[in-house]
């Protein structure tokens, strides 16, 4: 089930947390030796590592997005990697939720966002930095039908999300450009901050309980591209 883990570590010497190390980190945890580890659809997604409040110390969280728990060393591990430093995990938390819990909240209408690391869209090979209330939710139902075995009723379908799509605007926003290093030699731009999605008034019961559904997701799987390096980390302030 979607868990979201996170981990207090105390580094032995100096952490430089770039995205390649960031990500061998989180495959390490999650995939392990397992040959998927080349798939393009992972099963995870994590946030940069964020300083702690002492000296080598730092904060990281990680989520499990499919059905069943998680990889046990994601969740027993004592000392992790983050490059050529090893870390102690000094404090270790996780936070488990169905899908069907998801699925059964409460119906919404409104939601904030807050991206905590750059999020951008990738469409057909080429990179989209525009807030767009439908590539947002559009990348949440992508993350949410994968996280669900193949014929699962609680996948929302094409017919039922262009149904509630059209219905999505972008209501307020304090949003900024950002880059961010890619892994790959490169930067990419995406954008932080915080934005409002809302759906339109009189959206009937079907569109606000698949809004729910994904505005609670949202906190597992991230928003847009390179959630599995770091980009798109999301929270969520939940509205009526």
């Amino acid at each position: 089930m979607p868990t979201l883990i996170e981990l207090r570590l105390k580094a032995t010497w100096t952490v430089w947390p770039d995205t390649r190390q960031l990500h061998g980190l989180a495959c390490a945890l999650f995939e392990g030796e397992d040959p998927e580890h080349l798939g393009q659809d992972k099963p995870f997604a994590v946030w940069p590592l964020r300083p702690g409040g002492l000296p080598g110390e730092w904060e990281w969280r990680a989520a499990w997005l499919p059905d069943g728990v998680p990889p046990a060393r994601a969740v027993t591990a004592e000392v992790l990697r983050v490059g050529h430093v090893s870390c102690s995990v000094t404090e270790s938390s996780q936070r488990r939720v169905s899908h069907a819990g998801l699925a059964s909240g409460v119906p919404l209408t409104v939601a904030m966002l807050t991206f905590g690391s750059p999020a951008y869209f990738s469409q057909n090979g080429v990179d989209t930095v525009v807030p767009d209330p439908r590539l947002i939710a559009g990348s949440w139902r992508r993350r949410w039908n994968a996280s669900l075995p193949d014929g699962d009723p609680l996948a929302i379908g094409d017919e039922e999300w262009r149904a509630t799509h059209r219905l999505l605007a972008l209501a307020a926003f304090d949003l900024r450009t950002e880059n961010r290093d890619t892994g790959h030699g490169r930067e990419r731009a995406g954008f932080t901050g915080t934005a409002t999605l809302r759906l339109a008034r009189g959206a009937p019961a079907a569109a606000r309980r698949i809004f729910g559904t994904l505005v609670r997701f949202a906190e597992y799987c991230g928003t847009g591209a390179q959630t599995t390096h770091g980009f798109g980390a999301t929270t969520v302030s939940a509205g009526g």
